[in-house]
């Protein structure tokens, strides 16, 4: 973090609240460190699992919320136009079997300023969503798709696993996944996670004075 801003949870809120589609994420935490954060305050780590970027990926943002069918894209777009600047819109299917997230959709939400959708289902057109660089986030791609029935739910609380994400909660995503903070928890975690930032650096530090990696976390 040499050069830069010292991180303190002030700071990092405050590039958050600031962020739009056309900034970087805030590169000093990942979401493996959120996620160790998370497991040590509540026990649960946050994590919604086998969601992977379609590429090089980084999000962060509140989350606008949409429950549909996996045959149901309509109510996906309502989302975008429901979602603020800055949002990241999580969309939450019974499946992945058909895609409700694809190139067009990435380029309606891009131009609202969003900054990113994470699908528990699945999402087609890689290609172009790689092209347009918008962060998309998916459990499958597929290449079917099904109609705009506008049939589901937008901004109710979503169980995915053991995570239960509401609207307005904080949506981290990286190259190894997507972790969602409740919003109420955001200042606890960032301090936390500030504090495990600290120490990995500190053990890299030793590690490169040739500090056996046994020798720091005491393993006998």
């Amino acid at each position: 973090m040499d050069g830069k801003q010292k991180l303190s949870p002030d700071t990092f809120l405050k590039k958050f609240a600031s962020k739009s589609s056309e900034e970087p994420v805030y590169p000093d935490i990942t979401t493996s460190q959120f996620s160790d954060a998370l497991s040590k305050l509540t026990g649960k780590n946050g994590v919604l699992v086998d969601i992977k970027p379609i590429d090089n990926f980084k999000i962060i943002g509140r989350a606008t919320t949409v429950k549909t069918s996996s045959n149901d894209w309509g109510t996906v777009i309502k989302g975008i136009y429901s979602a603020k600047k800055g949002d990241v819109l999580v969309i939450s299917c019974e499946d992945d079997k058909t895609a409700v997230w694809g190139e067009l959709a990435s380029e309606a939400a891009q131009i609202r300023g969003i900054s990113g959708t994470v699908v528990i289902g699945a999402s087609r057109d890689s290609t172009g969503i790689k092209s347009l660089k918008y962060p998309v986030f998916s459990r499958n791609v597929v290449p079917n798709a099904g109609r705009p029935l506008t049939e589901g739910e937008i901004n109710v609380n979503l169980t995915i696993g053991d995570t239960i994400i509401k609207p307005g909660d904080l949506i981290i995503g990286d190259e190894c996944g997507v972790v969602s903070v409740a919003q109420e928890m955001i200042s606890e975690v960032m301090k936390e996670a500030i504090k495990i930032v600290d120490n990995e650096t500190e053990i890299i530090s030793k590690l490169n004075q040739n500090t056996s990696f046994m020798d720091i976390l005491g393993i006998k």
